[in-house]
């Protein structure tokens, strides 16, 4: 009888992990309005979904997404809304970490991504992306505002 039990809980316990693996693929989609990112940027990620394609589907598929409240008194959304008709997956990752870093102020060209081992990996590569499409006077106020790691990284 503990035989059983315990041949029962390995068997549960193998189970669970292999849907933690089977969960750990994430994706990248990004729309970029034409003229640049100071134009019209949108992008989104996903992690832990089952498959590549159910991630790159989900991706593309939030990143087309309008928002659902806009700001009293915000700018028009003419220029997000043609970057979100152009969205399409950049990147898939499996047990990795991803950060986007943005310029916070609207009509510039500061923004980037990147994935990486480690959360700080992602951190510093999305910023340093930021920072070297921002410009000379805006490069400092690129910032992280998204981060998320996927399956087993942190």
């Amino acid at each position: 009888m503990r035989r059983s039990v315990v041949v029962s809980m390995l068997a549960l316990a193998a189970i669970l992990i292999a849907n933690n693996r089977a969960n750990s693929e994430g994706a990248i989609a990004e729309g970029i309005a034409p003229g640049g990112v100071a134009k019209g940027y949108e992008f989104s990620v996903v992690v832990n979904r089952a498959t590549t394609d159910v991630a790159r589907t989900d991706a593309v598929a939030r990143c087309k997404k309008k928002p659902e409240k806009v700001e009293s008194g915000a700018a028009p959304d003419s220029g997000n809304a043609r970057a979100r008709a152009l969205c399409a997956v950049v990147s898939t990752f499996h047990d990795k970490c991803v950060a986007f870093a943005l310029d916070p102020k609207d009509g510039t060209p500061g923004a980037g991504w990147a994935t990486g081992d480690t959360q700080e990996k992602a951190d510093a590569e999305a910023l340093a992306r930021c920072r070297s499409v921002a410009g000379a006077d805006r490069r400092d106020f690129c910032k992280v505002t998204n981060r998320s790691c996927d399956g087993a990284a942190k």
